[in-house]
């Protein structure tokens, strides 16, 4: 057992280089057995010829002279159909070898070690010639990096720092008068839009389309919840509800709407019940409320509209209250995390202004990358950089690097200020993907330069064999 251990196809191919030895052991010893033999009855017949000569000058004849042989060319052209398939040797190899073959079984010490000291002068030359360690990259790397650092502690600057919570004295009350007003304008607008489609009342007890659109929401409803066993928190019932989720409430909150229902983030859903004040009155479930949206759209085609229309209108309203709207989607996961983000008055808006600084800081970050990137590459010298992929995974590695260095510099600052929130999210996640995929790229770029050194020191022996061929 070698201390390598090999693919299928790699052991295949192990197989059938053993086999191929074996086979040219055997060949070559017959080769040397034909030429004694030859050697021998060649001494034989020059024995023969010195006594034949001998006997005829004793009988006073003269011998003729020895003819010269015409040349003839033993050199062995092969068609290229007389080689075998390599299915057809991988089958007869494996037949042959039912244990592992090791690579050591096939070199000696020395041609193992020369292998090895190959792959190693490859590897060396690669590094020599990606190698950063010169004037010009060096330059670059610290310009780079430069930037880089500049961007974060500027954005941070101008744009603030990460987490930032609701300011109180820029919201609205929940029941602002100017709010009650946009909503009672909006309401009155979709109505006179469709004034010509009339009133259609439900046979089966559906919520008329006006009816939708002037109701209240039926999840900001929390009277009765007790009873079924659902703590809604009161004036936080809206990260507990589907209907306020920015994004989910599209769904949710829509069909909550068309059939006076409300849906919560543990997914039970209940009645809500319009006599006297809004309370839950029932259980029921997402199939059922689906079901209904579908049958009652089948009825009149304008209120899952009505429905779509009621969810903006209500999640517009509820957006720039001092509550605002949960963080979207959390609540589904991990309700514990929702409600510590939206007690400590993290909203829906919070959110949305760190994506836009995490944007900025990514999107700068990668506009240095593209300048670095273009700059470098221009002052490509093929006399003096040699090959361009080469080039291109110095320019991979100045960039990775200078990444890299700005990040950890980041890191740094936001461990020492104790501060989370000066974090570069943004120019970290693209230095992530830099790493990724300048890797992936240097691999690559490495496995064919490793490939291409190995061909050239094969070459003559490729050559030779294909001189074999007709």
């Amino acid at each position: 057992m070698g201390k390598y251990k090999y693919s299928t196809s790699e052991q295949e191919t192990l197989k059938v280089l053993k086999m191929q030895e074996e086979q040219l052991k055997h060949l070559e010893k017959g080769i040397h057995e034909d030429f004694v033999n030859g050697n021998k009855d060649a001494g034989e017949l020059a024995d023969i010829r010195r006594r034949t000569e001998a006997l005829l000058k004793k009988r006073g004849l003269t011998p003729p002279d020895p003819k010269m042989l015409e040349h003839i060319d033993t050199s062995i052209k092969i068609d290229k159909s007389e080689i075998p398939d390599w299915s057809e040797l991988a089958n007869k190899a494996n037949d042959i070898y039912s244990e592992e073959v090791p690579f050591e079984d096939l070199l000696s010490k020395e041609e193992f070690q020369f292998c090895i000291d190959e792959v190693q002068r490859i590897n060396d030359e690669f590094s020599v010639k990606t190698g950063i360690l010169n004037k010009k990259d060096m330059a670059f790397l610290m310009v780079a990096t430069a930037l880089q650092t500049a961007r974060w502690l500027i954005i941070q600057e101008l744009c603030g720092d990460l987490g930032q919570t609701i300011d109180k004295d820029s919201r609205l009350d929940h029941n602002d008068r100017s709010i009650k007003e946009s909503v009672k304008e909006s309401n009155k607008s979709f109505q006179e839009r469709f004034k010509d489609h009339g009133h259609r009342e439900s046979e089966k007890k559906y919520k008329s389309w006006e009816q939708i659109i002037f109701s209240s929401a039926p999840y900001d409803t929390t009277v009765g919840s007790p009873n079924f066993g659902e703590n809604l928190e009161g004036k936080y019932h809206r990260y507990k509800t589907l209907g306020h989720d920015p994004v989910l409430g599209w769904i949710f909150g829509t069909a909550n709407f068309v059939t006076d229902t409300c849906t919560l983030s543990n997914l039970n859903s209940y009645r809500i019940s319009r006599k006297g004040t809004p309370h839950f009155s029932e259980q029921t479930n997402l199939g059922t409320i689906f079901y209904e949206v579908f049958d009652s759209t089948k009825e009149d085609w304008l209120r899952l509209p009505a429905g779509v229309f009621a969810e903006y209108i209500h999640l517009k309203s509820d957006v720039f209250t001092k509550l605002g709207l949960p963080v979207p989607i959390i609540e589904v996961f991990s309700e514990s995390l929702a409600g510590d983000l939206y007690k400590s008055q993290y909203d829906s808006l919070c959110l949305l202004r760190d994506l836009k600084i995490v944007g900025k800081q990514a999107g700068f970050s990668i506009l240095i990358n593209m300048i670095i990137g273009l700059v470098h590459g221009l002052l490509y010298d093929p006399q003096k950089d040699g090959d361009r992929k080469l080039y291109e995974v110095r320019t991979g590695k100045i960039l990775s690097i200078s990444n890299s260095l700005a990040s950890a510099g980041n890191i740094a600052y936001a461990i020492g200020t104790e501060d989370w929130r000066k974090l570069d999210v943004g120019g970290i996640l693209v230095t992530l993907y830099r790493l990724f995929t300048d890797v992936r790229f240097i691999t690559k770029v490495k496995k064919d330069f490793i490939e291409t050194e190995m061909d050239k020191s094969l070459a003559d022996e490729i050559k030779e064999l294909d001189s074999y061929f007709k």
